[in-house]
């Protein structure tokens, strides 16, 4: 019964599949027709669409691939953590710079939530 409400207390808290961007053409429409908010290493795109999802994108050349994989792997913990506090009909796309990739978890976290709150996303 113990392993049954941990893997419940998980998936609740997790983010799921449905919630993030994958396809091409759903980046290309954000970035076309989304409204962008900069920081100093990230730079937030977001559409206000039915349905609340999230994409990571990299400025090209980023390398190499174990600091990007580090790097979604901190963002999509921020996101998840945050995910209550966003008004939930918003696709965004979290665009990281290069000098981005170094950045601590920490550091990661309060840029983008002060884009969030700039943007006026966040509650």
């Amino acid at each position: 019964m113990q392993e049954e409400g941990k893997k419940e207390g998980k998936n609740s808290q997790s983010l799921k599949k449905a919630n993030r961007i994958k396809n091409n053409s759903e980046f290309k429409e954000i970035f076309r027709l989304g409204r962008r908010k900069e920081g100093k290493n990230l730079t937030l795109i977001f559409v206000e669409k039915k349905g609340f999802k999230f994409g990571i994108t990299f400025k090209k050349g980023s390398k190499p691939a174990v600091m990007r994989n580090r790097a979604k792997r901190r963002l999509t913990e921020i996101m998840r953590k945050k995910k209550d506090l966003i008004e939930k009909d918003i696709h965004i796309v979290i665009h990281l710079s290069k000098t981005g990739l170094t950045l601590s978890f920490d550091e990661l976290s309060i840029e983008l939530n002060n884009l969030l709150q700039g943007a006026g996303i966040t509650k």
